[in-house]
């Protein structure tokens, strides 16, 4: 598989020169499963999918990363944030308008302010009339803008396939990791603060550990207030609470379940982006099927319009424009869901994620020089049963 794979990586686009993937033994996080069977599961099947997510999303990250090269003094921040998503867009997009499949884009995060990236509903690869096959695709070709530019680690480009993934309006979620047998008991539609405790026990108990040994990640406080109440009851009850100092990026957090990253989580609790939810749901189908999400929709107008609350409130305040998203979109902002509502059970063919910049937890860096001419970009390939490559990739400038 893996010269198959650089053949088809160094096809898809000529700038790489140079390929390599590295296949990660996760069979201790698995549980113990014979890696090398999950390593030959499906080896040679849509490696051309692989190839061009691969590409796509390692061009974006070093389009992303070559972008502040262009800064004007005096660029506002959001003028920063635009053009690095815009780099990206366009590099990533370029790659998979050229694909020999259809991809319909479920979610992305090109909607919201109008910002470039990836929205629901747009279709890239071979016009749907001449596609003899079709896959859904969920991308954040950045996911962490701000870091990416403002140079700070942890910025990713993330992108995934699969089939019969349901598109979301670019709003958010509370959410939940457990258990899939837990995820139909456990009651988000209380208020946060109110039914946090119940969560946190439930989880627990079906780990078979009491709650002061959970470690539970959850969402950024430096945007606003609005979290720091749900932190310190979660605080008060857990062994540990991962709160991203700036921006939240799941991936690692997840990837922690195959000991890609440090500390191994029980739990993810709180708010998270549709789109960014979309990619997670996928990527634990992928690494972690005894586990998924349980949800319910939220607003991103509410918390805007009252940025000095200190509870999780102002979440489910819609908007006029968002409740009709909602309706047109046939989702119920009374209603809570769970990631099968999202990404059906054993649907996930594949996801991929760059660095922006170095990220310390995965332990790949953001694109840098090699000699004269060449760029290296590296991040990760993920297949069903956990099977993780490693890819390294060099350019030519």
């Amino acid at each position: 598989m893996n010269e198959n794979l650089r053949t088809m990586i160094q096809a898809v686009d000529d700038r790489i020169i140079h390929a390599s993937v590295t296949w990660l033994d996760t069979s201790t996080a698995r549980g113990g499963a014979d890696s090398e069977t999950a390593r030959g599961s499906g080896a040679d099947v849509n490696l051309d999918e692989d190839a061009y997510l691969v590409a796509a999303m390692a061009s974006a990250a070093l389009a992303a990363a070559e972008a502040r090269a262009d800064f004007a003094d005096g660029m506002t921040l959001n003028d920063r944030k635009v053009a690095v998503d815009g780099a990206a867009t366009e590099a990533a997009e370029k790659v998979l308008r050229r694909a020999p499949f259809g991809i319909r884009v479920a979610a992305g995060e090109g909607e919201r302010d109008d910002s470039p990236g990836a929205h629901s509903g747009q279709w890239l690869g071979l016009a749907e009339s001449e596609a003899a096959r079709t896959v859904d695709g969920v991308f954040d070709y950045v996911d962490g803008t701000e870091l990416a530019a403002t140079a700070e680690p942890g910025a990713l480009t993330l992108g995934g396939f699969g089939v019969g993934v349901r598109p979301v309006p670019d709003l958010q979620a509370y959410a939940a990791l457990a258990p899939v047998e837990l995820l139909a008991d456990l009651d988000l539609m209380l208020r946060p603060e109110d039914g946090v405790q119940m969560v946190l026990d439930r989880i627990a108990a079906s780990l078979g550990k009491l709650p002061a040994d959970l470690t539970v990640s959850t969402h950024s406080i430096a945007s606003t207030p609005m979290h720091h109440t749900l932190i310190d009851l979660m605080r008060s009850r857990v062994r540990a609470v991962l709160v991203p100092e700036s921006v939240t990026v799941e991936p690692p957090y997840l990837l922690s379940l195959v000991d890609l990253s440090e500390p191994r989580i029980d739990s993810m609790i709180g708010a998270i982006g549709l789109s960014e939810l979309a990619f997670a749901a996928g990527l634990v189908d992928l690494v972690a099927p005894w586990l998924g999400f349980a949800f319910r929709l939220a607003s991103i107008s509410g918390p805007r319009a009252e940025p000095t609350l200190t509870s999780l409130d102002a979440l489910f305040k819609f908007s006029e424009d968002e409740e009709a998203a909602l309706r047109s979109s046939g989702w119920d902002k009374d209603r809570q869901y769970t990631s099968e509502d999202l990404v059906r059970p054993g649907t996930s063919r594949s996801a991929a994620l760059f660095a922006v910049t170095d990220n310390p937890s995965l332990g790949i860096r953001g694109p840098e020089p090699e000699g004269e001419g060449v760029a290296n970009v590296e991040g990760f390939l993920v297949k069903p049963s956990a099977k993780v490559g490693r890819i390294r990739l060099g350019y030519r400038r």
